[in-house]
């Protein structure tokens, strides 16, 4: 939960370099010119700069509820906080930096553990039977990962869950075991096998697939660059995998 107050300051940090720039947020890049303009370049870079800092700081304000578990004087904090963050989506840079300033006044009262809390995944509750046992072993497992701080197991874990779904998809919607004749196919296939049949996943999942392949093939392909991903990264992963997984099985 520390990386609350650390991703705060970096947004923080990424507004004021913006504001000195005089960026206006709310104006679109201009892709064509930036090919000329470094002004527009550099525009884009600030903005990118702000943009990744709030992706950081909604990921962690998913935790933010366990603050209250570990101690209940936090709870009034905690809410403020909660109640502050769709203001995080202001294109006004000066709205945008009086919330953040405002947040880490508040983040600055609350306990936080010396020692960050147990991340626990939960499984989505809608998994067909004869799939059950095995995804909740794969996230048990991935759970054990993510709090020993192994982000490429969580990430590998996170493909795995894929494929195990994606395969008992493919055999509700078909009623064949693609297993039997294709044993090696791979999750960028399996997903356009499906589209095939009509069967339409988010399109955020072909990017998801992706980032698990980077992990996947650095150990096979020595040329290509790992993919080494962080804490917040891993936890959008995660949260998205079981996303996937919850919606694909719901009628």
């Amino acid at each position: 939960m520390q990386e609350f107050k650390k991703n705060l300051i970096n947004l923080k940090n990424a507004v004021d370099n913006a504001i000195s720039k005089e960026i206006d947020l709310s104006k679109k890049i201009e892709k064509d010119k930036m090919l000329y303009d470094f002004k527009e370049k550099q525009k884009e870079y600030y903005i990118k700069a702000v943009e990744n800092a709030l992706k950081f700081i909604k990921s962690n304000s998913l935790e933010l509820n366990q603050l209250i578990k570990f101690d209940r004087t936090n709870i009034v904090g905690v809410n403020e906080l909660l109640e502050l963050m769709p203001s995080l989506e202001s294109k006004d840079i000066q709205v945008l930096s009086k919330t953040i300033n405002k947040m880490i006044a508040i983040a600055e009262h609350l306990n936080f553990p010396k020692k960050d809390l147990e991340k626990i995944f939960p499984a989505p509750d809608i998994i067909p039977l004869d799939i059950k046992e095995e995804i909740k072993a794969d996230i048990n497992e991935l759970n054990k990962c993510f709090n020993a701080g192994c982000y490429r197991s969580v990430v590998i874990l996170c493909g795995r869950l894929l494929e195990t779904a994606l395969h008992r998809k493919y055999f509700e919607t078909t009623g064949k075991d693609i297993l039997e004749k294709n044993p090696g196919i791979g999750l960028g296939n399996l997903i356009a096998k499906l589209n095939e049949k009509n069967v339409k996943f988010d399109p955020g999942l072909t990017q998801q697939i992706h980032l698990i392949n980077q992990v996947r093939v650095f150990s096979v392909h020595k040329k290509k660059e790992a993919f080494y991903p962080n804490k917040d990264q891993a936890n959008a992963m995660v949260l998205y995998t079981l996303d996937v997984l919850g919606k694909m099985f719901r009628k």
